[in-house]
């Protein structure tokens, strides 16, 4: 095997990156929603993102048992959430700054847009393999 080959394998096992970080994401949420505590936070700015239609929204709260303020952040469709709402945040209570809301992560669009861009890029780093072998690179 040559040093272009291992380039290939490296090429091919980087295009399964993105869909590695959803899915990492995605049990992360899943792991605070079933094994974290949920409190009331309160939305302290809203940021119209114009080109998504979407809003920013970031909120802080307290935990439960100590009272440690700690802050966090969404991405929403707009209009959703005003300054001053009330929102139910789960929280890791060995760590709270590891929070999150019911519904991040969970859109399976994300997962479907992570096995494309896995596959194409298995399917570039194939085809360019194919040019190696036959000599045409």
């Amino acid at each position: 095997m040559t040093g272009i080959h291992f380039v290939l394998i490296g090429l091919a096992l980087f295009g399964f990156l993105p869909l590695i970080i959803i899915l990492f994401k995605r049990r992360r949420v899943r792991k605070i929603i079933t094994e974290g505590m949920t409190v009331k936070a309160t939305v302290t700015s809203v940021y119209f993102m114009r080109r998504s239609a979407t809003d920013v929204v970031n909120y802080s709260a307290q935990t439960v048992n100590t009272g440690e303020h700690f802050r966090g952040r969404l991405t929403i469709k707009h209009g959703v959430y005003n300054v001053g709402d009330k929102i139910d945040v789960y929280y890791l209570p060995t760590n709270p700054k590891r929070n999150t809301v019911k519904g991040a992560w969970e859109s399976p669009a994300m997962v479907v847009f992570g096995i494309i861009i896995a596959l194409f890029v298995l399917f570039a780093a194939w085809k360019i393999w194919e040019m190696v072998n036959s000599g045409e690179m």
